[in-house]
């Protein structure tokens, strides 16, 4: 099984749902980065799509330890966040969309830039490229 970690408004598709808003239109709930009623060891791929950069530094332990619960022996961690040089770019596009259009404020915004790959040393690196601004990275459990 495949899931989408913090699906938002564009689930992926082929992906099982998972979101930390409380709309059912979700397959499982995140509360304190914990996919609420997966089991571990129960995917084979987690993708997770523009989410880490609003995590605080301190959670993103907490956040890596639940990408190892949920993922079985091998599988994919695929990670997609906005590279470095695009930090206050994102910055500002994540002000006007989680503030002034959707009007979100319970998401952290990405005041400072912090290198997560740093939290993910123990999983293995497969590749990397980069599509627009983001880069794309795949771990493997």
């Amino acid at each position: 099984m495949k899931l989408d970690y913090g699906s938002g408004s564009q689930p992926k598709q082929g992906y099982l749902t998972s979101d930390f808003c409380g709309i059912s239109q979700y397959d499982y709930m995140i509360q304190d980065y914990k996919v609420i009623g997966a089991q571990d060891g129960m995917f084979e791929t987690i993708h997770c799509r523009n989410v880490i950069h609003h995590i605080p530094k301190e959670d993103l332990p907490i956040l890596v330890n639940e990408f190892k619960r949920l993922l079985k022996k091998g599988g994919r961690l695929i990670i997609s966040e906005p590279r470095k040089e695009f930090h206050k770019q994102n910055l500002i596009l994540d002000i006007i969309w989680y503030r002034f259009l959707k009007n979100e404020t319970k998401i952290k915004l990405p005041t400072e830039y912090v290198d997560y790959k740093k939290y993910l040393s123990d999983f293995n690196y497969i590749a990397s490229h980069d599509e627009f601004n983001n880069e794309i990275i795949v771990f493997q459990k």
